[in-house]
C-alpha cells in the first residue's frame, strides 16, 4: 500500500493526465478548438459593441451579480478516488487529510482561476454601473468567498442526509447572492460586514445536520460522474470504451419511444431513442437547449450586431446541439449481443442518423425560436429568420457528416 496518501493522489493524477492525453491529441486535430476560438471572437465581437452602446435600463449588477454567484458556488473536486479505495483506504480514513489536501488545492486554483477570467470580462461593463468600489479592490474579497464557498462544499459534502445537504447548498447559494450583490452595490466596509455575517449564519445552520467523518460514496460518485462528463466529451472526437453509466429515467420524455412500432425493423430505432434518452447525451442536449435558449434571447436583447448576435448564439448552440446528438453513434458499438442477436448493421447505422437528426431538430427549433422571436418582435426581421433558418439547415447538414462519418467508421 502507498505508504504517502498525498503522493498516491498526484500519481493517480498522473496518470489520469497520461490517459487522455491521446484523446486531447485527436481533439486538437479535430478543428474544434479551431471552432472555439472563432466563437470567443464572435462572442467577444458582440460584446465589445454591447459595451459601447449599454441601454441605461440594463440591470448590469443584477446580472454581474448572478453570474459571479454561480461560479463562487461552483466548487469542483477530483479526488480519483474509485470503489475499490473503499478496501483498501477507508482504514487510513484518519489519515485522509493528506489525500484530499491537494484535491482542494486545485479545485480551488481552477475554480478561482475561472471566477477571475470572468470577472476580467465583466470589469469593463461594471466600471459602467457607478458602484463605490473599484474592480481590483474586489478581487481579494471574492477570492476570499472563494474559500469560503469551497469550505462550505465540503461540509455539504459529509451531510448524512440528501435533503439537508439540498437546503444548506441553496442557503449556500443564496447568502453567496447577497454578499456577492452587496459588494456591488455597498461600500467595501460594509459589505465585507455583511458577507461576514452570511457566512457565519451558513456555518451555524450547517453545524446542524449529521455529518459523515469522512463521505467515500459522495466522493465515489463525484468522481464517476466528472469521468462520465470527460468520456462522453473525448467521445465526440474519438473512440473510446465507456464507462458504466447509471440510467435516467426522465418520465418528461421517456414517452417519446412510446411512439415508435414494436417490430423487429425498429429494434435499433427503439434502443438509441432509448440511450439517448436515459443516458448523459440527453441530459446534455437539456441544458444546451436551456443555456442556448437563455444565451440567445440575452444577446437579441442586447441588440449587439444590429440584432445578429442573437442569431449567431442560436447557430452556435444548435451546432453544438448537432455534435452532441451525434455521439449516440458511439452506444453500443462494442457490444457483445450485436453478433449474438441476427439484425443487420445497415439498419443500425440509419437508426443511429434518425435518433440523432431528430434530438437535433428539437434541440434546434426551440434554440432558433428563443432568438428568432425577440428580433420579429423588435422589428428586425432578417436576424429572426436567419436564426430559424440556420439552426434548421444544420440539421440536414449535420445529418450528412454523420452518415459519411459511420460510413467511414464501417469502413475501417
Amino acid at each position: 500500500m502507498e505508504p504517502d496518501l498525498e503522493m498516491l493522489r498526484r500519481r493517480r493524477a498522473e496518470a489520469w493526465r497520461k490517459a487522455v492525453a491521446p484523446y486531447v491529441r485527436d481533439l486538437a486535430r479535430s478543428g474544434f478548438p479551431t471552432f472555439v476560438v472563432l466563437a470567443a471572437l464572435a462572442a467577444l465581437s458582440g460584446y465589445t459593441a454591447f459595451l459601447e452602446t449599454v441601454p441605461p435600463d440594463f440591470p448590469i449588477t443584477a446580472v454581474g451579480a448572478v453570474v459571479m454567484a454561480l461560479l463562487l458556488v461552483r466548487s469542483p473536486l477530483r479526488t480519483h478516488l474509485r470503489p475499490a479505495d473503499a478496501v483498501f483506504l477507508m482504514p487510513r480514513e484518519h489519515e485522509m487529510e493528506r489525500y484530499m489536501k491537494s484535491a482542494r488545492r486545485g479545485g480551488y486554483i481552477s475554480g478561482s482561476a475561472l471566477m477571475l477570467a470572468a470577472w476580467l470580462i465583466y470589469a469593463p461593463l461594471y466600471g459602467q454601473s457607478g458602484a463605490p468600489t473599484g474592480t481590483a479592490a474586489l478581487v481579494p474579497a471574492l477570492l476570499v468567498l472563494k474559500a469560503l464557498n469551497d469550505a462550505g462544499a465540503w461540509r455539504e459534502r459529509r451531510m448524512a442526509r440528501s435533503a439537508a445537504r439540498r437546503l444548506c447548498r441553496l442557503l449556500r447559494a443564496a447568502l453567496t447572492l447577497a454578499a456577492v450583490y452587496a459588494l456591488f452595490t455597498e461600500p467595501l466596509p460594509a459589505a465585507l460586514g455583511f458577507a461576514a455575517a452570511a457566512a457565519a449564519l451558513y456555518a451555524a445552520v450547517c453545524r446542524l445536520p449529521a455529518r459523515h467523518r469522512f463521505p467515500w460514496q459522495r466522493l465515489f460518485d463525484e468522481e464517476a460522474r466528472t469521468r462520465r462528463r470527460y468520456e462522453r466529451f473525448f467521445r465526440s472526437f474519438t473512440d473510446l470504451p465507456a464507462e458504466d453509466e447509471t440510467p435516467a429515467r426522465r418520465p418528461y420524455a421517456a414517452w417519446v419511444a412510446g411512439l415508435i412500432r414494436h417490430s423487429r425493423e425498429n429494434t435499433y430505432l427503439m434502443l438509441y431513442t432509448l440511450t439517448l434518452i436515459r443516458t448523459d447525451i440527453g441530459g446534455m442536449l437539456i441544458r444546451l437547449i436551456a443555456v442556448g435558449a437563455l444565451a440567445g434571447a440575452a444577446a437579441e436583447a442586447s441588440g449587439a450586431l444590429a440584432g445578429w448576435a442573437g442569431a449567431i448564439a442560436a447557430w452556435l448552440f444548435a451546432l453544438a446541439a448537432g455534435m452532441q446528438a451525434g455521439t449516440v453513434r458511439h452506444a453500443h458499438r462494442h457490444a457483445v449481443w450485436r453478433h449474438l442477436y441476427p439484425l443487420p448493421e445497415a439498419g443500425r447505422q440509419r437508426a443511429a442518423v434518425r435518433v440523432a437528426a431528430a434530438a437535433h431538430f428539437a434541440c434546434a427549433v426551440p434554440l432558433g425560436l428563443a432568438a428568432g422571436l425577440p428580433a420579429a418582435l423588435a422589428g428586425r426581421y432578417a436576424p429572426a429568420a436567419a436564426a430559424m433558418a440556420g439552426c434548421l439547415v444544420l440539421v440536414p447538414a449535420m445529418a450528412r457528416r454523420l452518415r459519411r462519418h459511420m460510413d467511414r467508421e464501417a469502413a475501417e
